[in-house]
């Protein structure tokens, strides 16, 4: 059986758009990741969620607990969930908070290539003798709506997200993808950053047919 872990943020967990006050989050088979495992073949994969509410790529927030930094225990998650065949990583839209002084998406890029080292320094692959494979997936770009004052500017700031992503990616020369799923998926109007029901099911399928190419599966 291949095991794919999700490594992610709230999109990932399951956040229901506006849902602030109780967090409420979507049941398994309507996040993206339930409904990867039943698209895919439920016999031959497994899919691993590994989302996290304001989960950042590279830094640490003043006013919450340690924790939150994608990079700080990415190591440990990576070591729990071996072997693994591909590793999915979807974060930066955190990173786009105002109180992280107006991040670039260079900047993003750059903690990106912090995990992706973190997986490269690891032989958690389906072997335990080499490192898993890696699927990068640039966000979508943030909707400007009155519940998005704490990601100001943000819209201006991924607009060159992807490019220099799948330029990061292009610099290795084997097992680590690109997708961006701006042109797939779109957030949800009523907050502008979380994924609704219909972007979950957008995005599963745009994940089932790129792992079916990364594993040269038929449809």
């Amino acid at each position: 059986m291949r095991s794919i872990l999700c490594y992610g943020d709230s999109n990932t967990w399951g956040f229901v758009p506006g849902t602030y006050g109780t967090r409420k989050r979507y049941d398994r088979n309507t996040r993206w990741t339930g409904r990867l495992q039943q698209l895919l073949d439920p016999a031959h994969f497994y899919v691993i969620e590994e989302g996290l509410n304001n989960r950042t790529t590279n830094l640490d927030y003043d006013d919450k607990p340690k924790g939150f930094r994608g990079t700080e225990f990415f190591p440990v998650i990576l070591f729990t969930h071996a072997p693994l065949d591909l590793v999915i990583i979807m974060l930066g839209l955190n990173d786009l908070k105002e109180q992280f002084n107006n991040r670039t998406s260079q900047q993003i890029t750059e903690g990106i290539k912090e995990l992706i080292e973190i997986v490269h320094s690891t032989n958690y692959g389906p072997t335990m003798q080499e490192s898993p494979p890696i699927l990068i997936v640039s966000i979508p770009i943030p909707i400007e709506t009155s519940c998005t004052d704490m990601f100001k500017g943000a819209k201006e700031r991924t607009q060159n997200l992807a490019h220099d992503l799948k330029n990061l990616v292009n610099t290795y020369d084997k097992n680590v993808y690109f997708v961006d799923a701006a042109p797939h998926v779109q957030y949800s109007s009523v907050d502008g950053i979380h994924f609704d029901e219909k972007a979950h099911e957008q995005f599963a399928l745009l994940m089932n047919e790129t792992i079916r190419k990364i594993f040269n599966l038929s449809k």
